[in-house]
């Protein structure tokens, strides 16, 4: 008996546990999906510069999802932590146990939230339907024309040239703050250029994520995209390629790029005057000096005062919790940077010293994972959120949608996004049970239509 599965199976050899593990898109992961769409609503109500205050109302309402929705999966979260996700679970307790033993109860807290938030998005429940996904985005985009039409809350225009001059005037965004309406944008330009058919399905939401994406101007979202585009196309054009190399291409280039942002100042500062270089790295900018460069970027000065926390800090376990190392430091101490996520790689070294390595070599070993799964979508996509893993901040907080939506397409690959839902009848005794890719689900790298035997 055969049976057609409606979402994407990019691998030309699928191993028989990815099978099972894509089939299990024939159920919506309402826990998931309802935990992004409260968080997105709720981030709504953010301005431009502005933050969830501790114990307020919006405070409580993306704190406690966070930290309840997993609780419906710990099962599966205990499983996943106690197999692929060991790394993390290394982490928790060698990081978690040096600060509490310490007395810094700041610090563990936020470290347990973190690798709950990521167990979750690793498990093999984890997955958001496409449908649901393109349908969320539309809302959140017509709540936030409404803000705009009834209010001025939201300081940046629909259309180009109708922004606050000061937070830039040809800039447009539906959000209040202009960087979810880049991220968000950027998620679903992800997710719908993963197949060929996505765009063809969706192709209003398409158009109007392009829109929000390019005339946004968010930088990082910008290049994150650039990245992403130029190794998909790479990787799907070169079906020869072969699994090893593709996993070290996309490792290099995801941490090559950050390290050509640190030591690009000099090389901006002579190109500022093209056209290009100004409006995608300076905001379209020219006549900076080198410091003005310097204090556009911010990252290189970020990642360099982390690393020295890091090295200062003792036994190069971390500073744990800024509240909790200012009180025991002079004014001498080593500056406050570990607030936030900001560049959470780095900040989890500053923060959590050498145990914080575990979090990016979970990363890493979640790269391979898709590589040996010949997920070229999800390999593509690595360099392109680990750029904004060392870019951004408050995104990546377990609180956030974005730090669902973006660090699935990690965690889950292409399983992480399903096209549809089916209900899957069981194969009759003795029969073969199999899956049938329609060529209307083919992603760019996908073979011919075929039937994958579940062994």
């Amino acid at each position: 008996m055969s049976m057609t599965e409606s979402s994407l199976i990019s691998q030309p050899d699928v191993a028989a546990a990815d099978v099972v593990a894509a089939n299990q898109g024939s159920q919506r992961h309402t826990a998931m999906i309802g935990f992004v769409a409260l968080s997105l609503l709720v981030t709504m109500s953010l301005g431009q510069i502005e933050g969830f205050q501790r114990g307020s109302l919006q405070y409580w309402l993306v704190v406690a999802p966070a930290l309840l929705f997993p609780l419906l999966d710990l099962r599966a979260i205990v499983t996943t932590l106690l197999g692929r996700a060991k790394l993390l679970l290394w982490f928790l307790l060698l990081a978690g146990s040096w600060h509490f033993f310490k007395g810094d109860t700041r610090a563990v807290v936020p470290l347990c939230a973190l690798v709950l938030g990521m167990t979750w998005i690793s498990t093999d429940r984890a997955q958001i339907n496409v449908q649901d996904l393109t349908r969320l985005y539309l809302i959140v985009v017509l709540v936030g024309l409404l803000i705009s039409f009834l209010s001025d809350f939201n300081r940046y225009g629909i259309v180009p040239g109708f922004s606050d001059p000061i937070y830039g005037l040809w800039r447009v965004s539906f959000f209040p703050n202009i960087a979810y309406t880049g991220t968000l944008s950027l998620v679903m330009v992800l997710v719908l250029t993963r197949t060929k058919a996505g765009i063809r399905q969706h192709p209003i939401v398409f158009v109007v994520a392009s829109y929000f994406l390019v005339f946004s101007q968010v930088r990082g979202a910008l290049i994150a995209l650039l990245i992403y585009a130029v190794l998909y196309r790479y990787f799907c054009k070169d079906r020869a390629i072969r699994p090893n190399r593709m996993f070290w291409i996309a490792l290099i280039v995801a941490f090559g790029v950050p390290l050509a942002v640190f030591w690009s100042a000099g090389l901006l500062y002579a190109l500022q005057n093209n056209g290009v270089v100004s409006a995608l790295f300076l905001r379209g900018e020219t006549n900076l000096s080198i410091d003005d460069i310097l204090f556009q970027l911010y990252r290189p000065w970020l990642w360099a005062t982390h690393l020295h926390l890091f090295l200062s800090s003792p036994a190069w376990m971390g500073w744990g919790s800024p509240e909790f190392y200012q009180s025991v430091l002079d004014a001498t101490g080593p500056p406050l940077a570990t607030t936030g996520s900001e560049s959470l790689p780095t900040r989890l070294l500053a923060s959590y010293g050498i145990a914080g390595i575990f979090f990016t070599l979970y990363l890493v070993r979640l790269l391979r994972e898709s590589d040996r799964r010949d997920d070229r979508w999800a390999c593509a996509c690595f360099p392109a959120v680990f750029f904004l893993l060392m870019s951004w901040g408050s995104i990546f907080h377990p609180t956030d949608a974005m730090f669902v939506l973006l660090l699935l397409t990690v965690t889950r690959g292409s399983a992480g996004f399903v096209s549809g839902l089916t209900n899957c009848p069981e194969p009759a005794a003795g029969q073969e049970q199999t899956i049938e890719i329609t060529p209307i689900e083919q992603s760019p790298c996908n073979p011919p239509p075929s039937s994958i035997p579940l062994q």
